[in-house]
């Protein structure tokens, strides 16, 4: 019996030279070491929106120059417990079945689940004569004629990501140390490719969110990076002041923004912020609009500083308030204007909130009723206003409770005498 030829111990500039490959029969397969790198380039620069098509291109690639039968990938579930995905390339008479393994559940194949390590090599030499730690595997590769397979685990992000593998449909002996080694170079193209697309998915899903917080909250966010000297605006500061969306801006003086005597207020604020004196530092000031006009807003900022309590970095958002608070300075006169109408009138005046309890009595009020406005704010009326009938001095239902419990304008038809 002829003794099998013995393979050198390749590095990874020997796999991709030209001449190392050889395809079934012996045969020299031209331009394997280009291949093999546009396999590698390839996986490493996988996109979301092409990553089926260029999977099964690559996989073509990979079979042609390896000679084997069929080139797969098995992609695992979510949480790393089945395979949801099977991307194969198959030769014109090619009968390996890899397909059948989607939505296996890798609890069911033991010894697979047990060699998920990442770039862990492992090989089926023949599905039919198995080891037998290999039993229960290989009998599933038999049924779906696969003879043979080399397989190697992909991890992304320290959990199970998927296999990549090489399967024929005859058994063999040893796989060739080169197609080894090539497994693992392409193994781990595959994983940071998918690394890569993983990164990028979150920090899109990132970004999103952060693009419908911001407008959901309708608050302008502002970034001063102070190494770099940098700042960013989002869309709705620039337009919260006026600016277009699309503006560039450069740091802007934020004390040229704040109102002069608000100015004060807020730099103490934010030098206690920076200091630890606050945990955030939060502030109502004005802010100056590109038109001049000035803005009422709510600004929050948190600071990142060094080690020796140095301002490195100051994120903040603010919230135009300026309706509102045009709508309390209305309010506030208004209810001014009336607590002076109601001090001049000639009526004793008492308002309770909804609980019937006193919020507000004139002072003719006061002289009727023999309280306070300090004494009587906060009491139940029945303290403040006592009524009896004025011949029995039986105690009546108290007015404003009536008035309260019907929502309707209550008025006494008998004589009341008031204690």
């Amino acid at each position: 019996m002829a003794q099998a030829p013995e393979y050198p111990e390749l590095t990874a500039s020997d796999v991709f030279a030209t001449g190392v490959w050889s395809a079934r029969g012996g045969k020299p397969t031209i331009g394997v070491d280009i291949a093999c790198t546009k396999i590698a380039v390839d996986f490493q620069n996988l996109r979301r929106g092409t990553l089926a098509n260029v999977l099964r291109d690559s996989l073509n690639s990979l079979r042609d120059s390896t000679g084997v039968d069929t080139a797969f990938v098995w992609m695992f579930s979510a949480d790393g417990s089945s395979i949801d995905e099977v991307y194969a390339a198959h030769g014109a008479l090619a009968q390996c079945r890899v397909e059948a393994w989607a939505s296996s559940t890798l609890d069911s194949y033991p010894w697979l689940k047990g060699r998920l390590e990442h770039l862990r090599l492992s090989e089926v030499r023949d599905s039919a004569a198995p080891r037998k730690d290999q039993l229960i595997e290989s009998q599933r590769f038999a049924e779906l004629q696969i003879g043979s397979a080399l397989l190697i685990s992909i991890r992304v992000g320290g959990q199970p990501a998927g296999i990549l593998g090489l399967a024929n449909a005859l058994p063999r002996g040893a796989w060739d140390v080169n197609l080894q080694l090539l497994l693992k170079l392409l193994g781990n193209s595959l994983s940071a490719g998918l690394e890569r697309l993983r990164v990028e998915h979150r920090l899109h899903k990132l970004e999103e969110r952060l693009e419908l917080a911001q407008g959901a909250a309708n608050d302008g966010l502002w970034d001063f990076d102070i190494e770099s000297n940098e700042v960013h605006f989002s869309p709705r500061w620039k337009q919260m002041l006026g600016y277009p969306p699309d503006a560039l801006l450069d740091s802007p003086d934020w004390r040229s923004l704040v109102h002069p005597e608000d100015m004060s207020r807020v730099q103490s604020a934010i030098r206690d912020h920076v200091a630890g004196k606050s945990p955030i530092f939060e502030s109502v000031h004005r802010m100056r609009h590109r038109n001049g006009d000035w803005r009422w807003v709510v600004s929050r900022a948190k600071a990142r500083v060094d080690e020796h309590g140095r301002l490195l970095r100051l994120v903040g958002v603010e919230l135009d308030i300026t309706e509102r608070k045009l709508y309390e300075e209305a309010l506030f006169r208004e209810k001014e204007s009336a607590q002076i109408t109601l001090q001049s009138i000639g009526d004793g005046v008492i308002t309770t909130d909804a609980n019937s309890t006193v919020d507000y009595i004139n002072p003719v009020a006061e002289q009727l009723t023999g309280w306070r406005l300090e004494d009587a704010m906060g009491r139940p009326i029945e303290e403040i206003y006592r009524a009896f009938h004025v011949e029995t001095c039986e105690p009546l239902e108290n007015p404003p409770r009536v008035s309260l419990r019907r929502t309707l304008p209550v008025k006494s038809l008998r004589s009341v005498v008031l204690i």
